[in-house]
């Protein structure tokens, strides 16, 4: 029994692994060609198929400049002005210098984006108005029964029922801006029934009729101002009305507007940085040319063995050339950036046979700017502010919304109808005596009314409370990031005012530096050739020299971006480069259409006493004299007064400073003009 059980157990055991063995998949080849039309993958990348052309600016332009061999090239002479209406002119798509177009283009800010909000099928004003339009709706209908029943009558069993129907409906309705809504309507069913046991006077029936329904909210979606800022088919917290789509043309506008003044700013920025780019490589340029000059002296010296004619002397200033000369050409490398970032801020290709440089020198007079004129300028003017106030009122509006579902629904309904009967549709009377329809509606035998109210309330109020509040939270926080906004406004102006008084005393103070150090450069130079001093001294001065004028064409450009600061501070930036923003033209056809309507649509003024809902603005923001856009402005706008500059008193046993006049330039023309573009050999 047990030799039996063990064999079993055996057997089972080579059956388990030899069923293994059969059941195992043979391992799986792609073939070679695809078979059949399925496809084998479920995504792949693709090139979209798209009607565009390549820029040719982008296509056409040539290699990067090269500071090993610059080449020929032919100075650009451009202003800032210029620069700023090249800047504008080529600027669908508002460029900055750290921008994010080709990897996040959908934040990008460009010349298409106030019209697309006004112009939005959801939330433009014209959606929002659309609400009140006058709706025509048609339905149109026709239909067959054919039914039997199981009844039976007097023993006889009811006949199938055949029946012929058609059903047409007309109607124009449209809800005016106080809530109301106005409906017209035309009902034409026809009944045809052939049925032998139906005791109708004939077989065929023609029922139509003209009504009037008028329908006004009492409480909940009453009045002019809730339906404007609402909208007459809203729910609480979903607000859409004409003011609002209103509020969001007006946040583009100032969206827009803004990334103007970054792009000017950038402009500027860009504008300097190159100056500067200039006035660093023509300083290292001769602080290299004097080393060159001293080298080439000691070096003759040293071959024809006069005094000071050594080879560290040697040595100590051929390392000296080439220190100069590395700092050349990465002040060249530089100057070439420089100018590459301008180039796309002006819409211009990376390269071009000109290289462009800078015909405008930075203001070098003082500017005292009046605090309390330049605090109550910043906080009228500033975008950011006005954007936040058009948010606030945003708020403000959708609280007088949200209050208004907090009342029960309550419409006052009326409703008049106008019958009529007949055998015929439109005909004359038949063997039947009775008339046509529309015969009969002539008549008015059949006249019904309906009046009454409609009444629906939400138990509690839930949504409603809710939406209350968060309209409350909503308008509370919109107010302190405003308040943060003008307090934070006037830290960003005090900081911008501070710098331009730092950047002026350092200006003044590098000036001066700068002509000691030539000075000094000078005077040992005539001692080195003498033989009456080191050549240490002499190549310390010589650097001296060369930072001296780097550091004062540096503040010299600091000065002058601190004054856009201030004025980008204060919102007058657009001003003060000369910008002024509005409306493209339309086209012919459109004044002369608009020109007809006005004619026959000229308004009626007529003084109410009263306005409602409330005014959402004060009118046409002043681009020139914001000063007066409200009645706490001044009312004179703000000007910078160039301001006496004061003179410096020696102290006490101090060698006497140059004064300022003797020292600053009287005019920017009397500095010397940017050096041509660099052939370096």
């Amino acid at each position: 029994m047990n030799s039996r059980h063990c064999l079993t157990i055996a057997l089972t055991g080579l059956l388990l692994c030899t069923a293994g063995c059969w059941f195992r998949q043979a391992e799986f080849r792609f073939p070679e060609r695809q078979i059949g039309p399925h496809e084998t993958l479920a995504t792949q990348i693709e090139y979209p198929d798209v009607q565009t052309t390549m820029a040719a600016e982008a296509a056409a332009t040539g290699p990067p400049r090269a500071t090993q061999n610059p080449g020929d090239q032919q100075p650009l002479d451009m202003t800032l002005a210029e620069a700023t209406r090249l800047a504008f002119s080529n600027s669908q798509v508002i460029r900055s210098l750290g921008g994010s177009v080709v990897t996040a283009p959908a934040g990008t800010a460009t010349m298409f984006n106030p019209a697309l909000v006004e112009s939005d099928p959801h939330s433009s004003a014209e959606a929002a108005l659309s609400a009140f339009d006058a709706q025509l709706t048609s339905v149109l209908f026709w239909n067959k029964i054919d039914r039997g029943f199981g009844q039976v009558l007097s023993g006889f069993p009811l006949p199938a029922v055949q029946q012929l129907a058609s059903n047409y409906q007309l109607e124009l309705a449209k809800t005016a801006a106080t809530g109301s809504r106005f409906a017209l309507r035309h009902h034409v069913n026809y009944n045809r029934e052939y049925n032998v046991l139906d005791p109708t006077r004939f077989p065929s029936v023609w029922n139509l009729d003209y009504e009037a329904e008028f329908r006004q909210p009492l409480l909940q979606g009453a009045g002019v101002e809730f339906n404007r800022i609402a909208g007459p088919n809203s729910a609480a917290g979903g607000a859409n009305g004409v003011l609002l789509a209103r509020l969001n043309t007006d946040v583009s506008l100032a969206d827009f507007e803004a990334a103007v003044t970054n792009l000017a700013r950038d402009v500027e920025q860009a504008y300097w940085d190159l100056y500067f780019a200039y006035r660093d490589l023509d300083a290292k340029l001769a602080g290299r040319d004097s080393a060159l000059v001293t080298w080439q002296n000691i070096a003759h010296r040293l071959q024809i063995g006069l005094r000071g004619g050594t080879p560290e002397n040697e040595s100590q200033l051929r390392s000296q050339y080439f220190g100069f000369q590395a700092s050349v050409d990465d002040s060249l490398a530089a100057l070439y950036s420089s100018e590459e970032r301008l180039r796309y801020l002006l819409g211009m290709p990376p390269n071009g046979p000109q290289l462009i440089r800078p015909a405008t020198e930075p203001p070098m007079a003082k500017v005292v700017f009046s605090w309390d004129e330049t605090v109550r300028e910043a906080l009228l003017r500033r975008v950011e502010l006005r954007r936040q106030k058009w948010q606030v009122k945003r708020r403000e509006l959708e609280l007088i919304a949200a209050r208004n579902y907090l009342k029960p629904r309550l419409d006052a309904v009326a409703l008049y109808r106008f019958r009529g009967f007949g055998d015929e549709l439109i005909a004359a009377p038949g063997p039947t005596g009775v008339e046509s329809a529309y015969q009969n509606l002539t008549t008015g035998d059949f006249q019904e009314w309906e009046m009454g109210f409609q009444f629906a309330v939400p138990i509690g109020f839930r949504r409603e409370f809710a939406a209350v509040r968060n309209a409350e939270l909503q308008l509370a926080r919109e107010r302190a990031v405003l308040e943060e906004q003008e307090f934070r406004v006037t830290h960003d102006l005090s900081e911008a005012m501070r710098s331009v008084e730092r950047a002026f005393q350092l200006m003044r103070t590098n000036l001066n530096r700068r002509v000691a150090a030539h000075d000094e450069v000078q005077a040992l130079q005539a001692k080195f050739d003498e033989g009456f001093t080191d050549l240490d001294v002499l190549l310390r001065a010589q650097q001296r020299r060369a930072e001296s004028t780097i550091a004062y064409y540096r503040s010299l450009v600091d000065y002058s971006l601190a004054l856009r600061d201030v004025h980008y501070a204060k919102g007058s930036l657009l001003e003060y480069d000369g910008i002024s923003l509005a409306e493209g033209p339309w086209s012919a056809d459109a004044y002369r259409q608009a020109l007809q309507h006005a004619r026959h649509f000229a308004p009626r003024i007529i003084d109410y006493g009263l306005r409602q809902p409330r005014p959402l603005s004060r009118g046409p923001y002043d681009q020139e004299a914001a000063a007066q856009f409200e009645r706490a402005a001044a009312d004179q706008p703000v000007t910078d007064q160039p301001a006496a500059e004061p003179v410096e008193t020696p102290a006490p046993g101090a060698a006497a400073l140059p004064s300022p006049d003797d020292v600053l330039p009287a005019a920017p023309s009397e500095e010397a003009p940017l050096p041509s573009p660099p052939e370096l050999q």
